[in-house]
């Protein structure tokens, strides 16, 4: 099998390069030019099934190499304000539509696309209005893959707006579409100022922890996981269903997680809440169902815990 992955230099990305690799799998990697992460995918050049694909997603009918899978994550505007921006955002859509026809031309049978959890637009200042602040996790409707959309950035409703493009245009083209509604990733190599990385930092080193409340329902998956679920979603027959959340199997308060990693690490640190003010979409609410993911064989081989170790080398 030829896999071709757009944002390939990204942490995602970089994973599922390696992951394919090691399923002797051919890996097509593109990345941009300028591409923060690109430089990590050198060490694959000397393995024959791995080619690097200098191309700027604007220019994707250039390409000229033929694959059988596709699996979609160059996406611009992911940042604090391009997630808002809604030119960025249109072009974003542009690109996957253009990528989409590549695919009819190089004989693909398959194209896989990052969908977010942002197009659910779920927040905890929604739950609370319904719920009450004393709410209780476990009487939340999960959200599965025929909830209800209403995301708040122009980033959740271009990928929204997208599930519905890809799927008419795959169908008229005879390409297999799949959305993948990914959650909170986490993994080796994800920025330093992420939740877990920085609390990994303090923790192993008893410093102090600084939070917000972190009230809010979340889910994580470990990047070895999530490498896995997609893995499935590229391989399987999927039995009509095209629409994925990709998420751990538990759902709770993420202060919880929190508290997790201290125990885990066995750490001294103090966890110090600070009450923050609420981006301008508001604070996600995450609270997927699996069970259709779990229908194609999915099941999680590390989980938080495991995935929290396996990070921090630690052994039973």
């Amino acid at each position: 099998m030829r896999v071709l992955i757009t944002g390939a230099a990204s942490f995602l990305g970089r994973h599922l390069v390696e992951y394919f690799l090691s399923k002797d799998e051919e890996v097509l990697a593109l990345v941009r030019e300028n591409a923060r992460g690109k430089d990590e995918l050198l060490k694959y050049e000397k393995n024959n099934k791995f080619k690097l694909i200098v191309l700027d997603m604007k220019d994707i009918e250039k390409s000229d190499i033929d694959f059988d899978i596709c699996i979609h994550l160059a996406w611009g505007g992911i940042g604090k304000t391009g997630r808002m921006d809604k030119a960025v955002q249109s072009e974003n859509i542009e690109f996957a539509k253009r990528l989409m026809k590549v695919c009819k031309e190089k004989y693909a049978k398959r194209m896989l696309f990052a969908g977010s959890q942002a197009e659910y637009g779920q927040t905890l200042e929604d739950i609370q209005k319904v719920y009450g602040k004393d709410f209780d996790i476990k009487q939340i409707p999960l959200q599965d893959e025929n909830s209800s959309t209403s995301p708040k950035s122009e980033y959740g409703k271009a990928k929204l707006e997208l599930k519905t493009e890809l799927k008419k245009l795959g169908d008229n083209l005879g390409i297999e579409y799949v959305h993948m509604r990914i959650f909170s990733v986490f993994g080796k190599g994800d920025h330093e100022t992420s939740l877990i990385s920085s609390c990994i930092n303090n923790f192993r080193e008893n410093i102090d922890v600084h939070t917000g409340e972190c009230l809010q329902s979340w889910n994580y998956i470990y990047i070895k996981d999530l490498c896995n679920a997609i893995y499935l979603l590229s391989t399987k027959n999927l039995k009509g269903k095209y629409v994925f959340n990709i998420a751990g199997e538990d759902n709770k308060r993420l202060m919880d997680y929190v508290k997790d990693m201290k125990r885990i690490l066995k750490s001294k640190s103090n966890i110090i809440v600070e009450k923050r003010e609420a981006a301008s979409e508001g604070t996600p609410f995450l609270n997927p169902s699996i069970s259709v993911l779990k229908e194609i064989g999915f099941k999680e081989a590390y989980g938080f815990e495991g995935g929290i170790m396996d990070m921090c080398d630690i052994r039973d």
